[in-house]
């Protein structure tokens, strides 16, 4: 599965592109008390860097202000680099593709997918697939044959689509892209990202089987840090104190409340001291994943900022993932 798109030019060296970072990251959000404290959560509290994009596409400019910045980190390094970071914007690329989905289910205007696109780091195949006007499942059954199923063995997003929606498009493209990305051979920092990500990822599926009594045995993702047995025992045993042990166990950090917002906040932010850690101790890939990461959470945060901006301040503390 390889779906994006290949630079020209080789790129610059990584000493230059780790200077490069270290200036952008003084860009970044570090007090969030600062925001919450201020005026009522708008686009008058972004910072100026996400001002043009915000303006012009509202709500949506946050993650269009994101794809920017993971474009120009990926457009600056250099080919190893690239061959290094490749199963991480693979990854974040496959929000792009289902946010370009849901425009085509909403039967918004083909230049909304047009302008989602054009900072993607998507191939110009994709974009082409994308951007067709034409029903749902032809788009579906293009896109598996090109980019998820080349080996002939389908993936039946028609039918996934059928039955569950792009829920459970976005559930199949998300895991089947972690399931090649970690079965493959990773950069030590990547693959100790993805392990991370699946151990997320797996734990939320036990926080959502046991609140809401799901009937259907749960799918995890393999590879990650916490065996099947474990997780299948948890499941068995039932409860929420054993989840949030889980939590505890591969964070460190305790889970104050047990709802699925302060669950999902504190394993993020076990993700982000496990790259903090990466990025002090001085390694290249490890200062530059930690960078990205920070700026998909910054995004992610603003995102809730802007979408809810009638929830109190004291509340958008839960809400938020606090670096």
């Amino acid at each position: 599965m390889n779906f994006l798109q290949s630079p020209d030019g080789s790129g610059y060296p990584a000493e230059y592109l780790i200077a490069r970072i270290r200036g952008r990251r003084a860009w970044l959000v570090k007090v969030w008390d600062d925001i919450l404290s201020g005026p009522v959560p708008a686009e008058t509290i972004l910072p100026t860097y996400y001002g043009a994009l915000v303006s012009e596409y509202a709500k949506e400019g946050v993650w269009k202000r994101m794809f920017q910045e993971f474009r120009w980190v990926w457009l600056q390094m250099n080919r190893g680099l690239r061959n290094i970071f490749t199963p991480f914007f693979l990854y974040s690329e496959t929000k792009t593709i289902v946010l370009c989905l849901r425009h085509k289910i909403e039967k918004e205007r083909t230049t909304d997918v047009e302008d989602l696109l054009s900072f993607s780091l998507l191939s110009r195949e994709v974009k082409d697939i994308l951007k067709r006007e034409a029903d749902m499942p032809l788009i579906l059954e293009e896109f598996e044959n090109k980019f998820l199923s080349p080996d002939g063995n389908p993936a039946g997003l028609k039918e996934i689509f059928a039955q569950e929606g792009l829920k459970g498009i976005e559930e199949k493209l998300v895991n089947e892209c972690i399931d090649q990305i970690i079965a493959s051979k990773l950069h030590p920092v990547l693959h100790g990202f993805f392990v991370f990500l699946i151990d997320i990822k797996n734990i939320m599926t036990l926080y959502k089987y046991d609140r809401w009594d799901v009937k259907t045995d749960p799918v995890f993702i393999q590879g990650g840090s916490i065996s099947e047995s474990i997780l299948r025992k948890t499941v068995q045993e039932g409860g929420i104190s054993r989840i949030i042990r889980l939590v505890h166990q591969r964070t460190g950090i305790s889970v104050q409340e047990p709802g699925a917002t302060e669950i999902e906040n504190t394993l993020f932010a076990g993700l982000t001291k496990y790259l903090r850690i990466h990025a002090r101790e001085g390694s290249e890939a490890g200062l530059i994943l930690d960078y990205l990461w920070k700026i998909s959470i910054e995004a992610r945060n603003f995102s809730i900022l802007l979408y809810r901006r009638d929830v109190d301040k004291t509340s958008f503390h839960k809400e938020l993932v606090i670096l």
